[in-house]
């Protein structure tokens, strides 16, 4: 995938954007079956979280043929936030969209005939460090920086929550390619695993002089293949294992 920037008045705005999240355009009917490489690529929505505690959704593409359908309405602005957005998810599988602001309010959004609503609110009055999706999209991992950690449901149902107790503030949470265990990062360089009942399995100290910032799997959210045709009936997948990618303050590490 390629990105252009181009120079222009189209890129000013009138506040800071603080965070960014790309949503494939894949239909709901696809959650477990292939999807089109050239229209998953090409094609999607951009999430965008400002300083003014705005939420934009952008259907952008990459191409220029005008034999594509493009939706009715293209731009949309969320309202609702009271602080500055500080973080945006994609739920990519369910087409939900989760939004964090700088006073630990998250609402998750949803479209619906066009338009977008707030389906659900959560809100414990303390600052949000991550907001992850499973690969399934069924379950959401919080973390938040008192050490308070959450896994819901995609509904807003509780499974689960915790108090991590460190002395270092946790930066960020991920799930594992399988969905059945969470690792979290932290200021000073530890990472905490724990599986999908909240139970601790694992605390390894990996960079004692700098802080874990963010980390990630190198594992698809989707089967992507390059066909022209977007409906497949192969399912016959077996998903890949991933590797873990941990980024550091100064450094970064492959599993």
């Amino acid at each position: 995938m390629y990105a252009a920037v181009e120079q222009g008045p189209v890129l000013c705005s009138d506040s800071n954007i603080l965070c960014l999240s790309w949503k494939g355009r894949v239909p709901k009917s696809e959650k477990e079956k292939p999807v089109c490489r050239r229209r998953y690529y090409e094609e999607g929505w951009l999430a965008t979280g400002n300083g003014r505690g705005v939420v934009g959704v952008t259907f952008t593409s990459s191409h220029c043929r005008r034999d594509r359908n493009t939706p009715q309405r293209i731009n949309f602005n969320l309202r609702g936030h009271n602080s500055e957005v500080v973080l945006v998810r994609w739920n990519e599988p369910y087409q939900k969209l989760a939004t964090c602001d700088a006073d630990g309010g998250i609402f998750v959004w949803i479209q619906y005939e066009g338009r977008w609503s707030v389906e659900l609110v959560n809100d414990r009055g303390a600052q949000v460090s991550d907001f992850t999706w499973s690969h399934d999209g069924t379950q959401a991992l919080i973390s938040y920086r008192d050490g308070f950690v959450l896994v819901g449901s995609v509904s807003g149902q509780r499974h689960w929550s915790s108090e991590i107790n460190l002395e270092s503030q946790i930066t960020c949470g991920i799930w594992t390619p399988d969905d059945q265990q969470v690792l979290f990062g932290t200021a000073d360089g530890q990472v905490i695993v724990m599986d999908c009942h909240g139970r601790m399995l694992a605390h390894v100290l990996l960079h004692e002089a700098d802080g874990i910032l963010s980390m990630s799997w190198n594992y698809p959210a989707f089967l992507v293949e390059d066909s022209s045709e977007s409906d497949t009936d192969s399912d016959d997948y077996s998903p890949p294992q991933g590797r873990p990618l941990l980024c550091g303050g100064r450094r970064v590490a492959g599993g």
